[in-house]
């Protein structure tokens, strides 16, 4: 039924029946102070007061027209700020049918608020004691604010949400019971379910048996102690009975208090991992047959090698010898039929087979070299080369050469070998400097080059050209004629594998007519060590 109204009582006398004069004052002290916004119409709509708040949130002049286009007339939209709100749904307008309305949130955006505002309002309709229709009041909040700091809450958790459920690792959170509370969908799938199927479940539902003991020992941990875990090569469980190899990167969850209510897990799929580093063990298990296979092979075919350059040597040396046997005898016994080109042809064949011979030599001291069995000691190289050079001294007493040892050089390695590698090194020096007035021949270090100790044997002989460097240590390889200086071109060989065996480099330098130096290493370490002049 609608309230009746007297649409021809004058506004004054309206104002007049809602404010008496006796509570005028303090009516408006409350209403002009009150934080939300009131404003007062008679049965018409139109004003008859609004104070501060309501004029702040509507703007001027609300109702200085007819009601039935307030909406359009004034800027008034649903909460989504597109749609109009419809003015007879309007609280103020029903309360001018005599309706009670409800609380209904609504948008304006008008030139008094060109960037809209949200805002709630309520109205309701004032009867007098006969229940005359004299008008409204209507309550205004501001929720502006409020919207917009809740709309940015939202959006924040919409992203964070976005965040967890696109993000390509599994997130999965427990209760202080051991009970899912929320799951993403990659740890869910990972598992085989959807996240509605995991929520409210036990932890132990999707965790391999024999991982148990070890979970609850860490969310023990967290409990108790509040830290964080991380647990490698950890196994789920999925739907199917399969398990799948993860890390869980897990944080304890606490209240303002330090209360525990649960678990934070980041859960990441190392299936391909493993898959990859079991693709590794068989791989380096393969290589390490085949290394073994072929380190076998190269042993045989080595001990083949050897043997075959011990017979071949040993057989050699037979027709050797009875070459020079009967070169020997034609020289003796019938130098007087021979003319003196005879003699100097029978000469060369017997040198030639001395060269051959000594050939034959030095392919088995290489053969005893790679077949000789390494046993290390500490070895006193100092004292080595002193014997090397007292050794070169009495050999040719007549010669002037300068030795410099240095003194306290001890090493790891073979006795045997390494004396042999200093019997090259100073033996080469010493016939190199022999067209030397006084010779100088130095052993010795370079310390703290950052690969260990570099050693060298110097001297100030006839040098080689740098050109020719690589063809230092090969096998039967001179840089000088036979005319020059004697030798056969296993001496460097023989050290260069010598060196070789107590993992160390060997290298040399030299400049023609102004000596030569040869550098080694022993038991070196990573790294290429520099040149040194």
């Amino acid at each position: 039924m609608t309230a009746r109204s007297n649409p021809d009582l004058p506004p004054d006398e309206v104002a007049e029946r809602l404010f008496q004069s006796e509570h005028e004052t303090l009516l408006r002290a409350i209403l002009g102070n009150s934080t939300d916004g009131l404003f007062v119409v008679d049965a018409q709509g139109r004003s008859l007061y609004a104070n501060d708040v309501a004029r702040r949130i509507l703007g001027p002049g609300f109702t200085h027209y007819d009601p039935r286009n307030w909406s359009e007339r004034h800027g008034l939209f649903y909460p989504d700020t597109r749609t109009y709100y419809p003015t007879e749904q309007l609280p103020l307008y029903r309360s001018l049918q005599g309706e009670e309305s409800p609380e209904v949130d609504l948008f304006i955006r008008n030139a008094a608020h060109p960037e809209g505002r949200h805002f709630r309002v309520r109205s309701m309709p004032v009867r007098d004691s006969q229940g005359l229709l004299l008008g409204a009041i209507t309550n205004l909040k501001d929720t502006h604010d409020q919207r917009q700091a809740e709309a940015g809450q939202l959006r924040t958790k919409l992203r964070f949400q976005l965040m967890l459920e696109t993000a390509q690792e599994g997130v999965w959170m427990i209760d202080a019971d051991r009970r899912t509370t929320y799951v993403n969908q990659y740890a869910a799938s990972l598992l085989g379910y959807t996240p509605e199927e995991m929520l409210g479940r036990h932890l132990f539902e999707f965790v391999y048996q024999q991982e148990h003991s070890r979970i609850v020992r860490d969310l023990m941990t967290q409990e108790n102690e509040g830290q964080s875990v991380l647990l490698n090569d950890f196994r789920l469980m999925r739907r199917d009975g399969t398990l799948v190899w993860t890390l869980v990167a897990a944080s304890p969850v606490l209240d303002e208090s330090g209360k525990y209510l649960g678990s934070l897990a980041m859960i990441t799929d190392i299936s391909r991992r493993r898959e990859d580093e079991e693709k590794v063990r068989r791989l380096n298990a393969e290589l390490e047959q085949r290394i073994g296979e072929r380190t076998a092979q190269l042993e045989f075919s080595n001990r083949e090698l050897e043997s075959f350059a011990y017979s071949v040597a040993h057989d050699l040396r037979v027709p050797l010898r009875s070459i020079s046997n009967f070169t020997q005898a034609l020289s003796e016994d019938c130098s007087a039929t021979l003319d003196t080109t005879g003699l100097d042809y029978l000469q060369r064949i017997r040198a030639s087979s001395q060269r051959m011979a000594e050939l034959i030599d030095g392919i088995l001291a290489i053969s005893r070299v790679n077949s000789a069995e390494l046993v290390e000691t500490d070895v006193d190289l100092s004292g080595l080369a002193h014997t090397v050079a007292e050794q070169l001294q009495r050999w040719v007493p007549e010669r002037t050469v300068r030795f410099r040892i240095r003194d306290g050089l001890v090493a790891r390695g073979d006795a045997q070998l390494l004396r042999l590698v200093l019997e090259n090194l100073m033996g080469n020096a010493w016939k190199f400097t022999r067209e030397k007035p006084v010779a100088e021949i130095e052993f010795g270090i370079f310390p703290g080059v950052g690969h260990g100790r570099v050693y060298f044997v110097r001297d100030n002989g006839a040098g080689f050209d740098m050109e020719y460097q690589k063809k230092l240590f090969g096998v039967f390889q001179r840089l000088h004629t036979q005319q020059e200086f004697e030798g056969h071109g296993v001496g460097l060989a023989t050290v260069q594998r010598i060196i070789r065996r107590h993992k160390g480099r060997v290298w040399g330098e030299g400049r023609v007519g102004e000596g030569a130096t040869f550098y080694f290493t022993l038991h070196e370490l990573t790294g290429t060590p520099p040149a040194f002049r």
